[in-house]
């Protein structure tokens, strides 16, 4: 892993975790002291997500995670719809029954993190549920595209949510994970594009990926 996957990583989780808050500001040495990489790879690493727009620079102060407006982030998901559909429905023939069972195996685990409130971990696995067909395209292109979209929203803004909330949002994502393996598994090329631009990245719940 490289060390701006590294830096990234572990932002990213810790957020999450809620032990960094989004308006904190990050320097090369605490992240050299937490990570354990000298400073040289860290600054180069915080460069490069400035960069990407994750990250923004405030001189002699540090690096702090860059604000998106809700308008912002919406038409990200708007972007992030789009790009994912069609690489579904660019894979659709691509995938068989290892990977349906993959899916479904990946589906299930990640009911087990929401009851276990391992959100870290249920932010991992609906990683590897997405890059079970998005791996697959060959289109390179459009991959990198959506993974650049998909980095803006380092962490996961759970913590200013009611618990009991954050356990239905979930699970209700996951079911979404469900019908788009079933669309997958049946073979439904446009309706699963549909569904993916128009439900799973439905602008309407750009609020749950807005840092307050």
């Amino acid at each position: 892993m490289s060390p701006k996957e590294q830096v990234y990583k572990f932002i990213s989780e810790q957020l999450t975790l809620g032990n960094i808050n989004p308006k904190d500001h990050l320097t090369e040495q605490f992240l050299a002291d937490k990570i354990g990489l000298s400073r040289t790879p860290i600054r180069e690493a915080l460069l490069l997500l400035s960069a990407d727009s994750i990250l923004e620079r405030e001189p002699r102060k540090g690096y702090r995670i860059k604000v998106y407006s809700q308008k912002d982030v919406e038409q990200l998901y708007v972007v992030i719809g789009t790009l994912e559909g069609k690489i579904a429905e660019l894979t659709i023939d691509c995938l068989n029954s290892d990977d349906y069972q993959l899916m479904k195996f990946l589906i299930d685990s990640m009911y087990s993190a929401v009851d276990h409130k391992l959100y870290t971990k249920y932010n991992d696995l609906q990683e590897q549920f997405h890059n079970v067909y998005i791996t697959k395209c060959s289109n390179k292109f459009i991959t990198q595209e959506l993974s650049a979209a998909k980095r803006v929203f380092i962490g996961k803004n759970y913590l200013h949510l009611n618990q009991e909330n954050v356990q239905l949002i979930l699970k209700r994502t996951n079911q979404q994970h469900e019908k788009i393996e079933q669309l997958f598994e049946d073979g439904k090329k446009s309706e699963l594009r549909k569904y993916l631009e128009m439900i799973h990245w439905s602008p309407s719940t750009a609020k749950y990926d807005i840092w307050q």
